[in-house]
């Protein structure tokens, strides 16, 4: 990886000493220079060099102003700043540390003491680096552990755990919300007659529209093979009913012809359950109301919404 150096000082010939023995160390790449600590800020904004050398002292803009611009921007907190200061400037070394400097060195200096410096920042700084590149892998690693990979909702590993935190607290402070698991209908003829990928391109377009219009509370999910499952946070019956019927709407109108020239339209069949239920007690009561809500639209025709209430299905 190609490292980059920002020296800010007002003496044209120090910043000449420093570049030189630098470069016949080999830990740089790239140099950048500025002559006050204001011009010096705006060159490490726009180039985001690994370390910055900063004279203490400068008529125009001194070290101090720069430190107090860098600790501003939080942006910026991982670039190490190592001051350069004589020995009058160096009896400010506690506040040169506080100010946000990692490192100090003393003019004047000698060749191994600035490299010796530099050094250890750096290697500070490229360690850091490593480790907030790990970290985004790792996070893009779980976030895509959560995702189903055909149709990019989430998975059902990752939705029962929602459920069960969201579930937890709604329950507690008596809040309402509703389920629904949707299964498509006849699903089978589409990949027994057009084949696996036409399926799998339909399964993608209908995860779509059920995951469209959707709050950022709520979380859809593909619970397997045609089946999906939505939790709707924060809504009763009436808002449930809503949402169901806006996706029998749409994947009614959705063009599958376009797809599999052999099946002229598809449907589906909803199954909603919803908080509070007397007889809703547990997640798993949640999932297992939803579901007999949705055999009971399979069984009685397809193509329907069907809601739980303890007592009857309505319909």
């Amino acid at each position: 990886m190609r490292r980059s150096i920002l020296i800010i000082d007002d003496s044209a010939s120090t910043r000449k000493q420093i570049k030189t023995v630098l470069s016949d160390a080999g830990l740089f790449d790239m140099f950048y220079e500025a002559s006050d600590g204001t011009t010096g800020f705006k060159e490490m904004v726009s180039i985001k060099p690994d370390i910055v050398i900063c004279d203490l002292m400068m008529p125009a803009s001194d070290g101090f102003k720069f430190l107090k611009m860098k600790r501003a921007h939080q942006d910026l907190a991982s670039i190490p700043v190592l001051v350069v200061a004589d020995k009058k400037g160096l009896n400010n070394k506690f506040h040169i540390l506080e100010e946000g400097a990692q490192d100090y060195v003393r003019k004047p200096f000698t060749p191994i003491e600035l490299v010796s410096s530099v050094k250890s920042n750096l290697k500070i700084k490229i360690l850091q680096d490593q480790l907030v590149s790990a970290q985004k892998k790792l996070q893009v690693l779980e976030a895509l552990s959560n995702i189903d990979p055909l149709t990019g909702l989430y998975n059902r590993r990752y939705f029962l755990g929602a459920l069960e935190k969201e579930f937890e607290r709604l329950k507690r402070y008596n809040r309402t919300m509703s389920l629904l698991m949707i299964d498509m209908d006849h699903f089978k003829s589409i990949n027994d007659r057009c084949g696996h990928p036409a399926g799998d391109r339909v399964l993608s377009s209908i995860a779509g529209i059920l995951n469209g219009g959707l709050r950022k509370m709520d979380v859809c999910a593909r619970y397997g093979g045609d089946e999906f499952i939505t939790m709707l946070p924060e809504t009763d019956k009436a808002g449930a009913l809503s949402v169901a019927r806006r996706y029998l709407n749409k994947i009614r109108e959705y063009g599958v012809t376009d797809v599999c020239t052999k099946i002229r339209s598809v449907s589906c069949s909803i199954g909603i359950a919803y908080l509070p239920e007397v007889n809703i007690n547990s997640v798993s009561d949640f999932l297992k109301s939803a579901d007999e809500a949705l055999y009971i639209s399979k069984n009685t025709g397809k193509n329907k919404i069907s809601v739980y209430d303890s007592k009857s299905y309505n319909i």
